[in-house]
């Protein structure tokens, strides 16, 4: 970003001025990334030149709900503040709105930690993640803010009560993912470190065989961990998507979303390494279809339900074992009669 030195807000007096509660409302709807490039923004009243990509992209976000305006500068084009949204949100900027905004962007990051692990899930289930951070929230706060998601950090759509990843509504593929392939697992229930990492890397880089892949990528193609990060996260989606574990070997060397062949394996010796790295990590990964348990933990829920299975089994199983009675024994009702002449006579 470059500091420009015009101070002219030629316009800005004639722009259609936010109701206080519309600008609020806007404010706290924004992610981390665009509240940090608002509050740089606020710091340089005579506007920027951006440079990076994904500081236009959110400025782009900004200029669509009407906190920032564009101007001409030279031959490129600069952003700012316009004037009266500064004196608004002077006016309007409280303890209460921070917070307003903080329990957005954590509905924003349980929502995207559901579409990793879930893909269908209660509204029971949202409230236990929203509670990760806030246990006291009730049930008429989560649905406000889950129905005041902005579009782009809205991962789900209430169906029959239950809340659907994008795209699973389609020939009721929720129901056929509840009914049949999670078959009642129970729900994980992650860490806030986890739901943090989720949103932050698409994936949980700090599991062991995750490390390992990423390590791999560092060293084998001698980029960034940033790069690396971006195909173990490509990596994890192939996974949660059941991915063969070839299919996905030929996606990471033909560059997967980042394009280009620079990861095209040196050697038959990395290839098979990756393959290694890569079922190792498939084992580690929370998927959708297990509602976010990995292949480990798996194995021991599915061990237990056996041995309750089992068990009730053998509880339902009463052994009746018959005893023959003499027709001169005492009657086994306790009245005193021989056999014969009490219940025996029937």
């Amino acid at each position: 970003m470059t500091d420009t030195t015009s101070n002219n807000y030629s316009g800005s007096g004639a722009r259609l001025r936010l109701a206080p509660e519309v600008l609020e409302d806007r404010l706290t709807a924004l992610g981390e990334s665009e509240m940090e490039l608002f509050r740089f923004l606020l710091d340089k009243p005579a506007g920027v030149i951006l440079t990076a990509d994904t500081d236009k992209m959110l400025a782009d976000l900004l200029e669509a709900d009407g906190l920032l305006e564009k101007f001409p500068e030279g031959d490129a084009e600069g952003v700012r503040i316009p004037r009266i949204i500064r004196k608004d949100y002077e006016l309007i900027r409280s303890d209460e709105m921070t917070l307003r905004w903080r329990k957005r962007n954590w509905m924003y990051k349980c929502l995207e930690a559901g579409k990793y692990l879930y893909g269908v899930m209660t509204w029971e289930v949202l409230k236990d993640l929203f509670g990760l951070w806030y246990p006291h929230a009730e049930m008429d706060e989560i649905r406000e803010l889950f129905n005041t998601t902005p579009v782009y950090y809205q991962w789900f759509t209430e169906r029959n009560g239950r809340l659907v990843l994008n795209g699973y509504e389609q020939d009721n593929y929720y129901i056929y993912l509840e009914q049949q392939i999670q078959r009642g697992i129970p729900y994980y229930k992650p860490t806030r470190q986890e739901v943090e990492e989720l949103y932050e890397k698409g994936c949980l880089l700090s599991g062991e065989a995750h490390a390992k892949m990423l390590k791999f990528i560092t060293e084998t193609y001698g980029c960034d961990e940033d790069m690396a990060g971006l195909k173990v996260h490509e990596l994890y989606d192939a996974v949660n998507n059941q991915m063969r574990v070839n299919d996905a070997a030929e996606m990471f060397a033909s560059g997967g979303e980042n394009g280009g062949s620079s990861f095209a394996f040196p050697s038959d010796e990395a290839h098979v390494k990756f393959i290694e790295l890569f079922m190792e990590m498939s084992r580690e990964c929370r998927v959708r279809q297990n509602r976010g348990h990995d292949s480990y933990e798996m194995i021991a829920i599915m061990a237990e339900r056996s041995r309750n299975e089992a068990a009730d089994a053998a509880g339902s199983k009463t052994v009746v074992k018959r005893v023959k009675i003499g027709r001169n024994d005492p009657c086994p009702c306790g009245s005193g009669k021989k056999y014969k002449n009490c219940c025996g006579r029937n």
